[in-house]
């Protein structure tokens, strides 16, 4: 093992910057690593916001990168298109030099499926779509109709901030699943009785097969009209590990064992939403910030243990809630235990919008807590049944 040690982080969302800070910060090894992070973006994006930019209720979801990346750490602004993990370099669209590595986090992050070619509707893939979407909506005609299509958490959160924010639309969500369904029976009555306040139509047991023009076509064959057509359903995952030749999965995330080391290049760690870690450790995870982040600080331990010669350790991480916004005067915050099932309780009205937006603040102070201390963040340990396996 060298004394220096080159560490590359790709993407700079919350598992990104996170372990770029982790690293960047440790006094330990501070003469023996350069740390650099590769973005396309010079901001870092609050996904999270992404709903309230796209309703206007909002300005936007960017902070300046550095208020939340460590000075130690460099941003390189780019678009990394290949990994090349028997050379240790990963290459950029523009022609640029490769940067070389030692060790590399990949975390690049997810976005959601692209919206039908051709059909003309919006997505909340990014801060450009968001604002993209905007303008759209302020500028629809009274009782003009706009569909979300996708029941998870990004169609619900968005569905409810368009109604609020715009009273004067009709807004549909429309499901191919049961709304809230993970969810405590109280807290799937409180979400869809918020939902129907703000004057959201639901379409459940429904999936949209086409989208053209100002229609859309349901599963049964109905036809419905739809001024601005949103979609927020399915998951994608960069094709950067694929195409590197890294083992992925369907989905095309990388593979990564249960300290989220890459089995065939261990000097690959994997956080975040584009990495698909051993049911054994990961079964209950699901993609979001409050599991991001963790992973990233968990890799930036495992390439620190590394370095020191040490053995890398598995990863345990668990939930302790769920947390909705229905508009700036509702939420819900359902609590969970560690394996993300629902507790019986649940938190709505101003009460759940109040944790729900202290949560979201309390994200960028986490973010921002590492980079001023390296190792003060913590998070809770995973399922004990489920480590066991």
């Amino acid at each position: 093992m060298t004394a220096h040690q080159r560490i590359v982080v790709i993407g700079a969302g919350y598992a990104g910057v996170m372990a770029a800070n982790r690293l960047a910060g440790n006094k330990d090894l501070a003469s023996q690593i350069d740390v650099t992070v590769i973005n396309p973006f010079p901001d870092f994006v609050e996904r999270i916001r992404l709903h309230q930019v796209a309703a206007g209720s909002r300005a936007a979801a960017s902070v300046p990168m550095e208020t939340v990346l460590h000075p130690l750490a460099t941003l390189v602004v780019g678009q990394a298109t290949r990994i090349d993990p028997h050379a240790h370099t990963v290459h950029f669209d523009d022609g640029r030099d490769p940067l070389k590595y030692d060790f590399l986090v990949y975390a690049p992050g997810s976005t959601s499926q692209p919206a039908p070619s051709g059909s003309g509707s919006y997505a909340l893939r990014d801060a450009e779509s968001a604002l993209r979407l905007r303008p759209a909506l302020e500028q629809l005609a009274p009782g003009g109709v706009v569909s979300v299509i996708g029941g998870g958490l990004t169609g619900i959160e968005a569905a409810a901030e368009i109604a609020e924010t715009h009273p004067r639309l009709t807004v549909r969500l429309v499901s191919r699943c049961r709304l809230g369904a993970d969810l405590s029976d109280g807290g799937r009555r409180a979400l869809l009785k918020r939902l129907r306040e703000v004057g959201v139509q639901l379409v459940e047991g429904q999936r949209v097969e086409r989208s053209e023009g100002q229609q859309i076509t349901l599963s049964d064959g109905t036809s419905m009209a739809s001024d601005c057509t949103v979609w927020t359903a399915g998951f994608a995952a960069p094709d950067l590990a694929r195409v590197s030749g890294l083992a992925t999965d369907a989905d095309g995330r990388l593979l990564v064992d249960s300290a989220l080391a890459c089995p065939e290049f261990p000097e690959i760690f994997g956080a975040g939403d584009a990495v698909r870690a051993p049911d054994a450790v990961a079964a209950h995870l699901r993609m979001s910030c409050a599991m991001a982040m963790p992973m990233g600080a968990h890799a930036a331990d495992n390439i620190s243990a590394r370095i020191r010669q040490r053995s890398p350790q598995e990863l345990s991480a668990g939930f302790l809630l769920r947390c909705i916004s229905l508009g700036r005067k509702s939420g819900l915050v359902q609590p969970v235990r560690a394996d993300d099932t629902p507790r019986r309780l649940a938190l709505s009205h101003r009460t759940g919008a109040m944790v729900k937006e202290q949560v979201c603040r309390m994200t960028l102070s986490w973010i921002r807590g590492e980079r001023r201390r390296s190792g003060s963040y913590s998070w809770p340990r995973g399922p004990r049944a489920v480590r066991a396996q």
